[in-house]
């Protein structure tokens, strides 16, 4: 160690490493305190990681139960599809002739005869009428009977007052005395 004086009175003390652990305990100190530090940090570290384990132990079963979950409802998704493709096939036909049945309520089947009563003439009557295929086209075909040609042009006029629309006769025929026109029309309701 060197000692050596300044001019102003101080006295610099250096260490040249003649005698490197004077101070030992400042460096045992240094020295346990950085080792408690660690083991402190290490012990908080494990506390840590050991509370993170169980929560992942918890989360890893309650991901295996919801995996059984969805396993059993996927199951029942499927057993409750293949029933509704059964109900669908088993009941198709009813559910068609119902739904062709409300098709058919569509026209207003009252209202169509009493506007063809009014239509027709007094020596008129109906042979044959013909729904339409689809309630879309609502072109009704229709065979009458009637004496004369002159009653037919009558029929024609009543037609266009009863607001029948698209009225066209298709054919006339003369037989047993009695003429037979047939005839297509659109009926719509007149409220």
């Amino acid at each position: 160690m060197a000692i050596k004086q300044r001019a102003n009175g101080w006295n610099l003390t250096i260490n040249l490493a003649r005698n490197p652990l004077r101070n030992r305990r400042l460096y045992h100190f240094f020295s346990l305190a950085l080792v408690s530090i660690a083991a402190a940090s290490l012990l908080i570290l494990v506390f840590i990681n050991l509370k993170s384990l169980a929560e992942f132990s918890k989360l890893k079963e309650s991901n295996l139960r919801l995996a059984e979950k969805k396993a059993g409802l996927q199951a029942e998704t499927q057993r409750l599809s293949r029933e509704v493709e059964s109900f669908s096939r088993r009941y198709r036909p009813a559910v068609e002739e119902i739904n062709t049945l409300l098709d058919r309520k569509a026209v207003y089947w009252v209202d169509l005869f009493s506007r063809l009563e009014e239509a027709l003439p007094s020596a008129c009557y109906l042979l044959a009428l013909n729904p339409p295929a689809s309630l879309e086209s609502g072109e009704f075909r229709t065979r009458v009977a009637m004496n004369s040609r002159e009653e037919l042009g009558q029929l024609l006029k009543n037609f266009q007052l009863l607001k029948f629309r698209d009225v066209k006769v298709l054919n006339e025929l003369y037989q047993d005395g009695k003429y037979q026109v047939e005839m297509v029309f659109r009926y719509a309701r007149v409220n």
